[in-house]
């Protein structure tokens, strides 16, 4: 498939022709095989299935007086990085709930200590043995 133009004979496709079109190829390549990596990634998450938080600081536990009943704190706080119904389907100790809210608490959960301690009372009397 050669032509010929002023006498001399050209193919289609010159040799810098298909180095472009090689890198193009490598570039979109390149291109699919990151995104595909992005999707995979997004995907599988961080692989654990407790909620990922930042750690608590000092000035991030909200300036507001403790909630007087445990029932809205479960619903207010924990919530917000899981469903309620978690406390719901477990039954723990005194010292087995405090340990879960102050995990909870290391993980994040804003809550005062006056807070903590209505809301272990509560849990306690609800969910305990």
């Amino acid at each position: 498939m050669s032509r010929i133009t002023r006498g001399r004979s050209t193919s289609h496709t010159s040799g810098r022709d298909k180095a472009k079109g090689q890198v193009g190829l490598v570039v979109v390549t390149l291109i699919a095989a990151g995104l595909v990596l992005m999707v995979v990634l997004a995907a599988c998450g961080s692989g654990s299935d407790e909620p990922t938080q930042s750690p608590p600081s000092e000035t991030a536990i909200p300036e507001q007086a403790p909630a007087q009943d445990g029932a809205t704190l479960l619903e207010a706080r924990c919530s917000t990085c899981h469903s309620a119904d978690r406390a719901r389907q477990v039954t723990k100790t005194r010292d087995g709930w405090d340990q879960t809210v102050t995990s909870m608490i290391n993980r994040g959960a804003q809550l005062t200590e006056a807070e903590k301690v209505v809301l272990v009372d509560y849990l306690t009397e609800t969910y305990g043995p």
